[in-house]
């Protein structure tokens, strides 16, 4: 069986993916898929491309917000996404393509234009990540062959279906639904990347940031149940990550905890699931017997 995972968006929210991914090499349980929006898509390029759940836990500590925001010029927000650009180039090279890494991966975006989603299954990394994770307001567009592209988890918060199309027996979906706090619950104000935060976002920006996640979040809520109905996960997990807000990247030490519990906790079910009786063998492939194929490129 063929595992296929979803990291979902949301932020700073999404370090719990690095948890959770931490705790599937700890099993060890061998991930064949993934598929990712905006902090997924980034989370979920780095471990497609080879980096240990230990690597990326040390550059999202050793960078700090400056290094992550970089200043935009086109008006459509407050920042662009060249500063991920420039991360994701460093890490992983400039030239880096999606059809090259070592386990298929697809990042999820919404494409400006014609409000629709595309998945990027082939093509730059930066490139695909970027347009993923261009959340509104905080983030401009990413803008590149002619198009404009926003977070994709505007239309697919947690790409599990594209997982399931990218050839996945069985699809382990990490949502990251929890609601935006509008005040961070356990802030840590004492420490050198909250102190810069709070120089670079004012608390007024702050809050209207976090009222704009909120909304977004209730937005989604009816195109996540959809997909739900329409090519549901095998398993899904919600880490514990209410207290931790969008921007809240000096809470790693909350939200990446987080993440490896909630997969502990499913991990029984998990592996009943990826060792199947004949019976559910024979249900699985009946529920599955058209599946929509992933072009190359985008779809």
């Amino acid at each position: 069986m063929k595992l296929g995972v979803a990291l979902g968006g949301g932020g700073a929210k999404g370090i719990a993916h690095i948890g959770v991914l931490r705790a599937l090499d700890q099993a060890p349980v061998r991930v064949d898929t993934l598929a990712g929006t905006s902090a997924g898509a980034f989370i979920g390029a780095l471990y497609a491309a080879g980096k240990s759940p230990a690597e990326i836990e040390k550059l999202l500590r050793r960078m700090n917000l400056r290094q992550w925001l970089a200043r935009d010029t086109s008006g459509m927000g407050l920042f662009s996404t060249d500063g991920i650009r420039r991360v994701l180039n460093a890490e992983i090279g400039a030239g880096a393509r999606i059809e090259n890494l070592r386990i298929p991966f697809a990042a999820s975006a919404a494409e400006m234009e014609t409000q629709r989603e595309v998945v990027f299954t082939a093509g730059l990394v930066a490139d695909a990540v970027c347009a993923s994770c261009a959340f509104p307001m905080v983030l401009a567009p990413a803008q590149f062959g002619g198009h404009s592209y926003l977070d994709g988890g505007l239309l697919n918060p947690v790409p599990f279906d594209v997982a399931r199309r990218l050839g996945a027996d069985c699809v382990l979906a990490v949502d990251l639904a929890a609601d935006e706090p509008i005040f961070t619950a356990q802030p840590t104000h004492d420490t050198l990347k909250a102190l810069l935060f709070r120089f670079i976002f004012s608390a007024e920006q702050q809050k209207i940031f976090r009222v704009s996640a909120r909304t977004i979040s209730i937005m989604t809520k009816p195109a996540r149940a959809l997909k739900q109905l329409q090519m549901p996960p095998d398993l899904i997990i919600y880490p514990d990550v209410r207290n931790v807000g969008l921007l809240d990247f000096d809470l790693i030490d909350l939200a990446l905890p987080a993440g490896e519990q909630a997969l502990r906790d499913a991990l029984p079910q998990l592996q009943v699931l990826l060792k199947p009786t004949l019976g559910a063998r024979v249900r699985w492939a009946w529920r599955n017997r058209v599946r929509p194929q992933v072009l190359g490129g985008t779809e």
